[in-house]
């Protein structure tokens, strides 16, 4: 009878800015790696921005404020690929241009425990049906959305704190169709979640709170579905539904809010 092989660990690339394993920089062990390899970065930090265009794990070792990825004047990752894996980094968009932080265009990025901000465009933007999984990042103080999904981008986003960004906590629009699971969106200066010209989504069990505007505006055919959420304490209306938006609302908790729990005009037209 044959024996089962052995299950063997992927090649690694240790990158250390003090010489200290195979690489200083991230680009460098990129560029080195097979398909299928895993890069493991060491404390420092890395002033590139960086293009994944083949599968790979890119693990921070250590404490992840520690670990950091600083981009000028360029996205500081691009995911261009069919799968990979990038956790445990802090990862930062440093100039006002036309920038994001993490650019997903393409197949099934795991993003998991990193610390992301923008100084320039969204944090992480996931478009051409891209279908990436965001866990336990904090994704904050942007000067724009903190996540923003457009032209059929999917993505399954869970237990991501999103926080304190400019516009928007996350953005939907162009046929984007998320499912958001027991997120915190929270602390943003305009609404936590905005769904507009045709955007959908699957928001579940999120809790949505003190945003400087809407909780969750809904408009121009957006037509998301909102299930057991928990929407409160912002500064105006818990839900808006304006301009022809649409959406599915059930067992949601909606209390606490500035102005309406939910406000329905100018031919919105939601079942709750």
């Amino acid at each position: 009878t044959r024996r089962p092989s052995a299950i063997t660990s992927p090649p690694i690339h240790v990158v250390d800015p003090m010489y200290r394993g195979d690489y200083t920089s991230i680009t460098e062990a990129i560029e080195a790696a097979n398909p299928g390899d895993r890069i493991i970065v060491r404390p420092g930090l890395y002033q590139e921005g960086i293009i994944l265009e083949k599968p790979l794990e890119i693990i921070g070792e250590g404490d992840v404020g520690e670990i950091v990825l600083q981009a000028t004047d360029k996205n500081a990752l691009v995911f261009s690929t069919t799968m990979g894996r990038v956790a445990n980094l802090t990862i930062r968009q440093m100039d006002d241009g036309k920038n994001y932080c993490i650019d997903i265009v393409q197949g099934r990025l795991e993003l998991e425990g990193c610390d992301i901000t923008s100084q320039s465009l969204a944090c992480v933007a996931i478009h051409g049906s891209a279908d990436p999984r965001l866990r336990r990042n904090r994704i904050h103080d942007g000067k724009s959305a903190g996540v923003f999904v457009y032209e059929n981008g999917q993505g399954i986003l869970e237990e991501n704190d999103i926080f304190g960004n400019a516009l928007f906590g996350v953005l939907i629009r162009e046929g984007g169709n998320p499912t958001m699971r027991r997120n915190r969106i929270h602390d943003g200066k305009a609404s936590g979640v905005y769904v507009y010209e045709n955007g959908q989504g699957t928001l579940e069990e999120n809790d949505i709170f003190g945003n400087a505007d809407f909780g969750v505006a809904i408009s121009d055919g957006g037509n998301p579905t909102l299930r057991r959420n928990r929407i409160h304490d912002g500064k105006s209306a818990g839900v808006s539904v304006f301009d022809n938006g649409q959406g599915t609302l059930g067992e949601n908790d909606i209390f606490g809010n500035a102005s309406f729990g939910v406000a329905i005009t100018e031919g919105g037209n939601p079942t709750l």
